[in-house]
């Protein structure tokens, strides 16, 4: 079990998904298909750039149902990556440190299946209590989602 070193200020989520690790992780990194999976239902995601290492960002824009643009960057900077097992990253909108996350995501087997939890850590309680009321859970299992459909696909 991880301790949350700041639960007053952290989210998290826990998937269990039917699929070996390095599955669920190499689906979770590939580039060219994330855009096929990422963001809540309703919305589709057109990722702008994406280098995968430690100090490289991905950034993505995201449209509404009608096709119409967001209107912001969001971009993710990749902190720490341990292959396999971890992915860290800040998220935030392009030139925007208000609303800044670091985001960790922690691949484990669990059996024949693998267990991911993603950690969303926020500057302040009432930061994570305004993204929480905001919908960011709600928006996050909706990708978590689509990302089972992906993954079920990838292993069929």
């Amino acid at each position: 079990m991880t301790t949350i070193e700041h639960p007053d200020r952290t989210l998290v989520i826990e998937r269990v998904f039917d699929a070996p690790r390095e599955l669920v992780y190499a689906a979770w990194t590939d580039g060219d298909k994330i855009d096929s999976w990422w963001g809540p239902s309703m919305m589709t995601t057109k990722t702008v750039a994406r280098d995968f290492s430690v100090g490289g960002s991905w950034q993505y824009e995201m449209f509404i149902p009608d096709g119409k643009s967001m209107g912001k960057i969001v971009v993710n900077s990749y902190t720490q990556i341990v292959p396999n097992e971890k992915i860290v990253w800040n998220e935030q909108l392009a030139g925007d440190d208000s609303n800044r996350v670091e985001i960790t995501l922690l691949f484990e087997d669990a059996g024949e299946e693998t267990k991911l939890t993603m950690f969303i850590l926020h500057d302040t309680p009432e930061q994570k209590d305004m993204n929480e009321s905001g919908g960011m859970l709600m928006g996050f299992n909706m990708t978590l989602d689509s990302f089972t459909e992906f993954v079920a696909q990838q292993s069929a």
